[in-house]
Protein backbone atom coordinates (compact mmCIF):
# COMPACT_ATOMS: atom_id res chain seq x y z
CA UNK A 1 0.00 0.00 0.00
CA UNK A 2 1.08 3.54 -0.72
CA UNK A 3 -0.06 6.84 0.83
CA UNK A 4 -1.53 9.66 -1.28
CA UNK A 5 -3.03 13.04 -0.38
CA UNK A 6 -5.76 14.81 -2.35
CA UNK A 7 -5.68 18.62 -1.98
CA UNK A 8 -8.60 20.90 -2.83
CA UNK A 9 -9.36 24.60 -2.37
CA UNK A 10 -11.76 27.23 -3.68
CA UNK A 11 -11.14 29.76 -6.44
CA UNK A 12 -12.31 32.42 -3.95
CA UNK A 13 -9.27 31.78 -1.77
CA UNK A 14 -6.65 30.71 -4.31
CA UNK A 15 -5.92 32.36 -7.66
CA UNK A 16 -3.87 29.44 -8.97
CA UNK A 17 -3.09 25.82 -8.22
CA UNK A 18 0.40 26.97 -7.23
CA UNK A 19 -1.12 29.11 -4.47
CA UNK A 20 -3.03 26.09 -3.19
CA UNK A 21 0.16 24.03 -3.16
CA UNK A 22 2.03 26.89 -1.47
CA UNK A 23 -0.63 27.05 1.26
CA UNK A 24 -0.15 23.37 2.07
CA UNK A 25 3.65 23.64 1.87
CA UNK A 26 4.18 26.92 3.72
CA UNK A 27 0.85 28.22 5.02
CA UNK A 28 0.94 31.33 2.81
CA UNK A 29 -0.70 32.72 -0.34
CA UNK A 30 -0.34 35.98 -2.25
CA UNK A 31 -1.60 39.29 -0.87
CA UNK A 32 -4.52 39.10 -3.32
CA UNK A 33 -5.75 35.83 -1.82
CA UNK A 34 -7.83 35.05 1.28
CA UNK A 35 -5.57 37.11 3.57
CA UNK A 36 -6.47 40.29 1.68
CA UNK A 37 -10.09 39.99 2.80
CA UNK A 38 -9.22 39.57 6.47
CA UNK A 39 -9.86 35.82 6.84
CA UNK A 40 -7.57 33.79 9.02
CA UNK A 41 -7.70 30.53 7.03
CA UNK A 42 -8.56 29.68 3.43
CA UNK A 43 -11.25 27.24 2.38
CA UNK A 44 -9.11 24.20 1.59
CA UNK A 45 -8.85 20.58 2.65
CA UNK A 46 -6.41 17.68 2.43
CA UNK A 47 -7.57 14.07 2.34
CA UNK A 48 -4.99 11.37 2.93
CA UNK A 49 -5.68 7.82 1.77
CA UNK A 50 -3.90 4.57 0.99
CA UNK A 51 -4.11 2.61 -2.23
CA UNK A 52 -2.16 -0.24 -3.81
CA UNK A 53 1.22 0.79 -5.24
CA UNK A 54 1.22 0.92 -9.03
CA UNK A 55 -2.44 1.89 -9.36
CA UNK A 56 -3.19 4.08 -12.40
CA UNK A 57 -2.91 7.80 -11.62
CA UNK A 58 -6.36 8.57 -13.05
CA UNK A 59 -7.92 6.01 -10.72
CA UNK A 60 -6.05 7.54 -7.76
CA UNK A 61 -7.43 10.98 -8.66
CA UNK A 62 -10.95 9.51 -8.84
CA UNK A 63 -10.48 8.03 -5.37
CA UNK A 64 -9.28 11.39 -4.04
CA UNK A 65 -12.20 13.21 -5.65
CA UNK A 66 -14.63 10.66 -4.27
CA UNK A 67 -13.34 11.28 -0.76
CA UNK A 68 -13.49 15.07 -1.24
CA UNK A 69 -16.98 14.96 -2.78
CA UNK A 70 -18.15 12.78 0.12
CA UNK A 71 -17.00 15.61 2.39
CA UNK A 72 -19.16 18.29 0.70
CA UNK A 73 -16.63 19.43 -1.91
CA UNK A 74 -17.35 19.64 -5.66
CA UNK A 75 -15.40 20.42 -8.81
CA UNK A 76 -17.14 23.75 -9.39
CA UNK A 77 -14.86 26.72 -8.68
CA UNK A 78 -12.09 24.67 -7.09
CA UNK A 79 -8.47 23.77 -7.74
CA UNK A 80 -7.40 20.26 -6.83
CA UNK A 81 -4.45 17.93 -7.17
CA UNK A 82 -3.13 14.70 -5.75
CA UNK A 83 0.34 14.16 -4.34
CA UNK A 84 2.18 11.01 -3.39
CA UNK A 85 2.79 10.69 0.32
CA UNK A 86 1.37 12.66 3.18
CA UNK A 87 1.69 16.33 4.06
CA UNK A 88 4.32 15.40 6.63
CA UNK A 89 7.41 17.17 5.26
CA UNK A 90 9.68 14.37 6.45
CA UNK A 91 8.36 11.98 3.79
CA UNK A 92 9.73 11.88 0.27
CA UNK A 93 7.43 12.56 -2.67
CA UNK A 94 6.16 15.78 -1.13
CA UNK A 95 4.56 18.34 -3.46
CA UNK A 96 5.77 17.44 -6.92
CA UNK A 97 5.99 20.31 -9.41
CA UNK A 98 5.63 18.01 -12.41
CA UNK A 99 2.95 19.23 -14.82
CA UNK A 100 1.34 15.79 -15.08
CA UNK A 101 0.73 15.71 -11.33
CA UNK A 102 -1.68 18.63 -11.46
CA UNK A 103 -5.38 18.15 -11.94
CA UNK A 104 -7.48 21.24 -12.42
CA UNK A 105 -11.16 21.34 -11.66
CA UNK A 106 -13.44 23.02 -14.17
CA UNK A 107 -14.49 26.58 -13.28
CA UNK A 108 -18.13 27.46 -13.78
Amino acid sequence: MKTYTFLIGTHDDFETLDELLNWFENGTVSANGWGAVGRTTPNASAFEFEAPAGLDRDLLVYIGRGIAFSNDWCMDDTFSTMIEGSLDKTESGQMSDEDDSRDYAAPV
